[in-house]
């Protein structure tokens, strides 16, 4: 890759931006973990305190969500709700999240890498380009996207994920909608609570993509723990496989009646979310 004058790209955003966007995954990885911090600035948003940084390695340019927050409480009273069980607050959700979001072969949680930051053990997680509104603001100015069944497909694998992952703060403003019409989910730092049963067969919904429900049957205990060790604990595995098997029997039990015509659906491929 070719180098290029940082102030240059930082005005102008251009080529080193293009650059970064064109990484897959394991480059977007070592992008995150050695690129140079260059800004650092509040990322807005959110009540963890998390950063926006902008990082720059061999000439490209981008930015990182860098998160240090790491709680774990018994029980936690908080102003936002009830008291609540198990409470967890940390950076390891979002690592936790996009490994096991590769396992599934979703590719709808942005890369995510566990970085030292100001002393601090942090999660910085790949800055979602183009992002045109969150769910919040979609919701709110009821806009509706190109293709409603490739949404309603999106959506549905969104909510099978945040029941297998126990995600406590689902709100829509941590669903982020691309230009292309996908959806990006961040900030699962309160998941991966050690519950074996769901929070509600009921969010699960009507339907779960193909696809997903036989990433979900494949899923086992070795490779859950191969990619995701050192970031969850035994008893946070333990809870995610106890409630995959409840999601996988859920949606079995409605082939059963309704048939997989009327229950199963096909998840479009990432790059054509938006056609």
């Amino acid at each position: 890759m070719k180098a290029i004058d940082l102030s240059a790209a930082l005005l102008l955003g251009v080529a080193s931006a293009g650059a970064a966007a064109e990484l897959d995954d394991a480059a977007k990885e070592r992008f995150l973990r050695e690129a140079r911090l260059v800004r650092v600035r509040d990322a807005g948003g959110g009540i963890t305190g998390s950063q926006r940084a902008t990082l720059s390695l061999d000439g490209a340019v981008h930015d990182a969500h860098v998160q240090t927050i790491d709680e774990t409480e018994a029980m936690a009273v908080l102003d936002d709700g009830p008291p609540e069980l198990d409470f967890r607050d940390s950076y390891l959700g979002n690592v936790a999240a996009y490994r096991l979001d590769r396992l599934l072969g979703l590719g709808m949680v942005p890369v995510s890498v566990v970085r030292v930051f100001r002393g601090r053990s942090a999660a910085f997680t790949w800055w979602v380009d183009d992002v045109q509104m969150d769910e919040r603001e979609r919701s709110k100015k009821d806009v509706q996207p190109p293709s409603a069944s490739r949404w309603a497909a999106e959506v549905g694998a969104v909510r099978v994920f945040d029941q297998l992952i126990y995600n406590t703060d689902p709100n829509p403003g941590n669903q982020l909608i691309d230009r292309d019409w996908r959806i990006w989910m961040i900030d699962q730092s309160r998941a991966f609570k050690i519950f074996k049963t769901l929070d509600s067969r009921d969010k699960l919904g009507r339907r779960c993509a193909r696809q997903l429900l036989d990433a979900l049957r494949r899923l086992d205990r070795a490779a859950l723990k191969e990619k995701t060790g050192d970031v969850l604990s035994g008893g946070q595995v333990e809870a995610l496989l106890a409630r995959r098997d409840q999601i996988v029997s859920h949606f079995d039990a409605r082939v059963a009646e309704l048939g997989e015509a009327v229950v199963l659906y096909d998840l479009p491929p990432r790059d054509e979310a938006g056609k």
